[in-house]
């Protein structure tokens, strides 16, 4: 006893029963509806990728940023301190001991110098504080204040301690003495 599939109808809840039925999910809806989800899901991984990538380079632009950084000012704390080397040894050549050799002081002048050109190559310039310039507290610390007749006040009567700058940082600010208008009956 075969039967024939061609005789079979359907039973209730089959497939091509419910193709037959309202609002029935075919082939083709399947098709589109996967096909619009792909390009949905590309559209959204592009976007991701472009902002990885976005996120990338912005990383690389800080890490380059940060070594240049690191290049251009990791030395300054060595540099602050050779600084406090170099005032004694300007102050050692303005007041040499009686008695000493000149030669011996010519030699101490020209390290001083070369220290200076050492220096200048690796960025660190003065800190201009000239007698008269106006007192500039970014740049200048003023210790004290001096009557003086001979510059205006408000202005640098004398560099106690040079400053100097790292490239365009401040590395050390000049201290100086300002000065202020003598009062009135000579004190």
């Amino acid at each position: 006893m075969s039967r024939n599939t061609d005789d079979i109808e359907p039973g209730p809840g089959s497939a091509a029963e419910e193709a037959g039925a309202e609002g029935a999910y075919s082939p083709a809806d399947a098709e589109a509806a996967g096909a619009g989800s792909v390009e949905q899901e590309l559209v959204e991984l592009q976007a991701k990728w472009l902002r990885a990538r976005a996120d990338l380079e912005n990383v690389r632009r800080t890490l380059r940023q940060e070594a240049d950084t690191a290049r251009r000012y990791g030395a300054a704390p060595v540099l602050a301190g050779l600084l406090e080397v170099l005032d004694n040894l300007q102050r050692a050549v303005a007041a040499p001991p009686a008695g000493i050799d000149p030669t011996f002081l010519h030699g101490l002048q020209l390290i001083e110098q070369q220290f200076r050109t050492v220096l200048e190559s690796h960025g660190v310039s003065p800190v201009p504080a000239a007698r008269g310039q106006p007192l500039d507290p970014n740049l200048h610390r003023a210790l004290m204040e001096q009557p003086s007749d001979e510059v205006p006040p408000g202005t640098i009567l004398l560099t106690a301690v040079p400053g100097y700058r790292l490239h365009d940082r401040l590395l050390r600010e000049a201290q100086v003495i300002v000065a202020r208008a003598p009062r009135a009956g000579g004190g």
